[in-house]
C-alpha cells in the first residue's frame, strides 16, 4: 500500500476541519455579498423599512412594531467602528451575519454527517452552506437594510441549540455552549418575534435532554441565559426616555410598550388570507421552492426529507415542524412580501438538499458515487444562473428612494411642512432629515400616525416652534383631524403635501403651497 505525502496529510487534515469549513464558506460568501450590498437607500428585494430602520438606529430610536431592539441596538454599536458611511455601517449587519450563518451551517451538515466518512461530511457541508448562502431570496436579503440577513444567523444558532439539546449526552457538549445559545435565542426575540415558532422545537429538544439525563442546573441555567437575552427589549422604554424623533408607541408606558412589542398595528394581518388565497399560496410556495433551489435541488430536498437515515429521528421530526409551522404562517399572514416569514422553511428545504446529496454518494454510477455527481451537476448549473441571480438581487440600481429623498431635501422650500401619506414617501425622508441630519429646517409629518397620541407627542417634542392642536386624550382616535388641522395652526409656513399614486406605475407627489410641484416614479 502506497503511502501519503505528508503534506497532502496535512491538506487533507486541515480541509476536514470544522475551521476550514467555516471559513471557506463564510469568507466566499461574504466576498458575494460584499460586492452587491447596496450603497444607497433601496426599495429593491422588499426593503421598504430600510428609511424608518436608519432613521432609528442613527437617532438612538425606536423603528415600527415589533420595536426591533436587538437590530437596532447592533445597529448603534456599528456605528462606533471607523469603516465607511453610517449606511454601510448598518448595512453591515445584513450582509456579515448572514455569512458567518452560512459558515455555521456548513458546520453543523458536517457534525451530522460525522458518522460517515470525513470526505463526505466536508463535502456535503461545503456544499450546504453555499447553496443556503447564495440562494436569490437570502442573497437578497443580506444585501439591503432589513433584519432578515441578521435573522439568518439566529436561525442556524437556534437549529444548532435544538441539536446539541437533542444529542448532548453523545457528544459530550460543554454546558457553557447551551448557556451560550440560549442567551442568542433569548436576542433573537428581539430581532424578529417569528422566530418564536422555533420554540416549540426547542422545548421537544429540551424534554429530550431531560430525559437523557441533562442535569436541572444546565436546564435552569439555559433558562436564565434566555432571559437575559429577552431583555433586550428593556432598549424600548430606555430609548423612549430620551424623546427621539423616531419613536414609534413611545414605549415609557406598560400601554406604549405592549403596543409595540405585540405588533398592534399588523394583528389583523395573521390568518388574514382567505381559503382561496390559501390555496392559491399553498401552491405559490412549489414555485417559490423551485424559485430558490431549481429543479435538481428540489428533487435533491424530496430525497433528503424522505430517504436520509438518520442516527437519532428527533431531527427530522423538528425540521418537518420548523418548515410546516413557518410555511403556514407565511401562507396566512395577510400581505403580498409575507415570503420574508418563508426563510426559515428555505433553510430547512437547503438542509434537506444536503441530506439527499448524503443519501446518494453510496449508490455508484459508472464508479461514480450519484451523490458527488448530482452535487457537480448542482454546482454548474449554479454558476451558470449566477450573472442572472446577482442582476435579479443586485439593489445598487433601484436607488429610487434616495434619489426622491435627496431631491426634496435640495429643492423643498424653506421652514416648510411636509405632511406625507404612508411608509413609502415617509421612510426615507425621516433618513435624510433625521438620521443624517438634513434641512432641519423642515418638519415632515406623516399623516395617518398623526391618529396616535404617542405620535403627537413626538412631534411637539422634536419640532417645539411648530403649534400643535391639544394632545388626544386616548392612544387612538382612527382619525387624521389633528394632522390635517397642522397647517391652519402654522399659517406663515410653507406647506407640502405628498401622496402616492398606484396605476400602471407607481409616483409620488409634492405639491406645495407656493406652487412648486413635484413628481417622482418609482416603479414601473
Amino acid at each position: 500500500m502506497t503511502k501519503c505525502h505528508p503534506f497532502f496529510l496535512i491538506m487533507k487534515k486541515i480541509i476536514n476541519s470544522k475551521t476550514f469549513i467555516f471559513l471557506a464558506v463564510t469568507l466566499t460568501t461574504g466576498l458575494f455579498y460584499l460586492f452587491t450590498v447596496s450603497q444607497r437607500l433601496t426599495w429593491a428585494n422588499l426593503g421598504n423599512d430600510g428609511g424608518d430602520f436608519l432613521a432609528a438606529i442613527l437617532t438612538g430610536g425606536i423603528p415600527h412594531p415589533t420595536g426591533y431592539p436587538t437590530y437596532t441596538v447592533f445597529g448603534i454599536l456599528l456605528q462606533k467602528i471607523p469603516i465607511g458611511d453610517p449606511y454601510f455601517r448598518v448595512a453591515i449587519l445584513s450582509w456579515l451575519p448572514a455569512a458567518i450563518g452560512a459558515g455555521l451551517l456548513a458546520v453543523w451538515i458536517s457534525e451530522v454527517l460525522d458518522q460517515k466518512s470525513k470526505t463526505i461530511s466536508t463535502a456535503t457541508g461545503l456544499f450546504t452552506g453555499l447553496i443556503w448562502s447564495l440562494m436569490p431570496f437570502l442573497w437578497s436579503q443580506a444585501v439591503i437594510i432589513e433584519v432578515h440577513g441578521f435573522q439568518s444567523l439566529f436561525l442556524v444558532l437556534a437549529l444548532w441549540w435544538t441539536w446539541i439539546l437533542m444529542n448532548w449526552k453523545h457528544q459530550n457538549v460543554k454546558s457553557g455552549y447551551f448557556y451560550l445559545l440560549s442567551f442568542f435565542f433569548g436576542l433573537s426575540l428581539g430581532n424578529h418575534i417569528t422566530i418564536f415558532l422555533f420554540l416549540p422545537a426547542i422545548i421537544f429538544a429540551l424534554w429530550t435532554a431531560f430525559r437523557d439525563g441533562l442535569e436541572r442546573r444546565v436546564f435552569l441555567g439555559q433558562l436564565i441565559a434566555f432571559v437575559m437575552g429577552i431583555m433586550i427589549y428593556l432598549y424600548l422604554p430606555i430609548a423612549a426616555s430620551q424623546n427621539p424623533p423616531i419613536n414609534w408607541g413611545n414605549p415609557q408606558t406598560w400601554e406604549g410598550f405592549w403596543w409595540v412589542i405585540s405588533g398592534n398595528p399588523y394583528q389583523n394581518l395573521i390568518a388574514a388570507t382567505s381559503l382561496t388565497q390559501f390555496f392559491t399560496r399553498v401552491s405559490a410556495l412549489a414555485g417559490l421552492l423551485l424559485d430558490q433551489f431549481d429543479y435538481l435541488g428540489i428533487v435533491l430536498g424530496v430525497i433528503g426529507a424522505v430517504q436520509y437515515n438518520h442516527a437519532r429521528k428527533n431531527l427530522p421530526i423538528s425540521l418537518t415542524y420548523l418548515f410546516v409551522a413557518f410555511s403556514l404562517f407565511a401562507i396566512l399572514y395577510g400581505t403580498d412580501d409575507s415570503i420574508a416569514y418563508l426563510l426559515a422553511p428555505f433553510l430547512v428545504f437547503a438542509i434537506w438538499i444536503g441530506l439527499g446529496v448524503a443519501t446518494l454518494i453510496p449508490f455508484v454510477w459508472r464508479k461514480l458515487p450519484l451523490g458527488y455527481l448530482f452535487m457537480a451537476v448542482y454546482v454548474i448549473s449554479f454558476i451558470i444562473a449566477l450573472p442572472e441571480t446577482i442582476q435579479s438581487i443586485n439593489p445598487r440600481q433601484q436607488t429610487q428612494p434616495a434619489d426622491y429623498a435627496e431631491y426634496l431635501m435640495d429643492y423643498l422650500p424653506e421652514d416648510s411642512i411636509l405632511i406625507t401619506s404612508e411608509d413609502r414617501d415617509s421612510f426615507p425622508l425621516w433618513y435624510y432629515h433625521f438620521g443624517i441630519e438634513q434641512r432641519p429646517d423642515l418638519k415632515i409629518i406623516v399623516l395617518p400616525l398623526t391618529q396616535f397620541r404617542w405620535y403627537q407627542e413626538t412631534l411637539i417634542q422634536t419640532y417645539p416652534d411648530v403649534h400643535f392642536p391639544a394632545v388626544i386624550a386616548q392612544m387612538s382616535n382612527k382619525s387624521s383631524v389633528w394632522g390635517e388641522s397642522i397647517p391652519e395652526q402654522n399659517p406663515e409656513l410653507p406647506v407640502c403635501k405628498s401622496s402616492v399614486q398606484r396605476n400602471t406605475e407607481i409616483s409620488i407627489s409634492v405639491l406645495c403651497s407656493n406652487g412648486q410641484n413635484y413628481h417622482f416614479v418609482i416603479s414601473e
